[in-house]
């Protein structure tokens, strides 16, 4: 069994999710795949939280931006309609609890 690592910025446009795929793809044996954030998305993360914790209410905007990619990505990754949609509502559904954590720390 592999296990494979990729950065942010192996995960950082759909181009390089799909590169990452196939690489994966390729691979004869089980493995294991682990990746980190989309790139630049930590960094948004940390400016979103920052934002909150200041009261500043334009971590609406930053964590606004952080949905859009999310939902950008998975539109250009997954072909296939049903998979994209169960993909998007799990996905919205993580970032409506964290989009809570931050409308918390906010106020």
């Amino acid at each position: 069994m592999k296990v494979l690592k990729f950065g942010g910025t192996s995960v950082g446009s759909v181009n390089s999710i799909l590169s990452v795929k196939k690489i994966v793809e390729a691979i004869e044996e089980p493995v294991i795949v682990v990746v980190s954030a989309l790139g630049g998305i930590t960094d948004k993360l940390l400016a979103t939280s920052s934002m909150a914790a200041k009261g500043d209410v334009g971590y609406e905007r930053e964590f606004s931006e952080i949905i859009t990619r999310h939902l950008d990505v998975i539109q250009g990754v997954i072909p296939d309609k049903m998979q994209r949609i169960e993909v998007q509502k799990k996905v919205m559904s993580l970032l409506d609890e964290l989009g809570n954590i931050f409308k918390g720390v906010y106020l």
